[in-house]
């Protein structure tokens, strides 16, 4: 595995730091249409701290909404061609707002973030949501009439690498330019890796340990209610484990995701497509995947389980480069750890379209 990026995390004194644009000639790609600055797009959650440009992204969109596409940072909002953009897919919740502002802040002043969210107005559809192969036609509709031309560099967080993936491939096969897959922290399953009983696992699983007891979400919220879940979480685990059963799947056949995510946050609606998404992720069957693939994998993995997200995607792409980013799942996406994401994507970007416009 590659060197994480930062020995523990980077410290940014400025998140939102000036970052110079390399002098280009000519807009990077010229969008069908410019995003409009009233479009909200569906989020799970509040946060504090936004600017007041920003803070009507992350209101609930309406139930009606279509939309795919949403500019998340400053430079998507206005447009700015002249800039790079980056197309990030939304994870298991189908929300692309919250999940990706902090590293959409930090890449403002040179690279346009645009996150690809489930519409709201889809979600009621019993269908959407139920394969990965059609999610991924449809925001590559969407994508494609928004950028009919010019390279494109696209990613996606959790279960939406796994649909960047599909797109990126579908890309290719019409011919257009496509920098590496940003897989952040997901990978497809349906891949033979370490059984939960190989001597190797055991000793990964032993290693984390220390990185737990110090990055944790759980450690640093030093919540009651969170512990208890979580230890509830683990024996159930341990229990299916023994089973030979993975820890989300079910006795009676088929996976939830109630015993890894408390989906009670989230209205009937998008928990009813979250179940779909989750289900559809373990029906997908990725082929080899030729291109490039960066895979930023967190380094701290729960308590008792090993994800093994490099080591699923280097089975399917030879390509694939591992980052190791210190925090775990989700503490990679926030403050303090986002710093060290946010710093190695933005080399990539710039590195891959300053070769495009040679």
């Amino acid at each position: 595995m590659a060197d994480a990026v930062g020995s523990v995390y980077s410290t940014c004194a400025d998140p939102c730091r000036s970052m110079q644009t390399p002098n280009r000639k000519g807009p990077l790609f010229q969008p069908a249409r410019a995003p409009s600055r009233s479009t909200a797009p569906m989020t799970a959650s509040s946060t504090s701290n936004v600017t007041s440009a920003n803070s009507m992204l992350f209101a609930r969109a309406l139930r009606s909404s279509d939309r795919v596409l949403v500019p998340i940072n400053e430079g998507a909002m206005q447009g700015d061609a002249e800039r790079p953009s980056f197309y990030c897919v939304h994870s298991v919740s189908g929300a692309a707002g919250t999940d990706f502002l902090n590293i959409a802040r930090r890449l403002d002043r040179t690279v346009n973030f645009f996150g690809l969210q489930a519409p709201p107005k889809l979600m009621q559809d019993p269908d959407f949501g139920s394969s990965i192969e059609g999610l991924a036609d449809h925001y590559l509709k969407a994508l494609v009439k928004f950028q009919p031309e010019g390279p494109l560099m696209i990613g996606g967080y959790c279960i939406g690498a796994i649909i960047a993936l599909d797109m990126a491939k579908k890309l290719r096969a019409m011919g257009r330019e496509v920098g590496p897959v940003i897989a952040i922290d997901g990978a497809p399953e349906n891949i033979e890796v370490l059984s939960g009983w190989h001597p190797r696992y055991w000793a990964e699983m032993a290693r984390n340990v220390p990185r737990w007891l110090l990055h944790a979400d759980l450690m640093r919220s030093r919540s009651l209610h969170s512990l208890i879940w979580s230890l509830s979480k683990h024996a159930i685990a341990i229990g299916k484990g023994a089973m030979g059963l993975k820890r989300t799947e079910k006795l009676g056949g088929g996976y939830a995701i109630d015993r890894i995510m408390d989906l009670s946050l989230y209205p009937p609606t998008q928990r009813s497509f979250i179940n779909r998404l989750f289900s559809a992720l373990f029906s997908y069957n990725p082929e080899a995947y030729p291109g490039e693939v960066v895979v930023y994998e967190a380094k701290v993995a729960p308590l008792l389980y090993v994800p093994q997200i490099g080591r699923s995607w280097r089975k399917i792409a030879p390509r694939a480069e591992i980052v190791g980013i210190v925090g775990t799942h989700i503490g990679i996406m926030h403050d303090p750890y986002v710093c060290s994401l946010a710093d190695d994507l933005r080399t990539r970007i710039d590195r891959f379209f300053a070769a495009s416009f040679e």
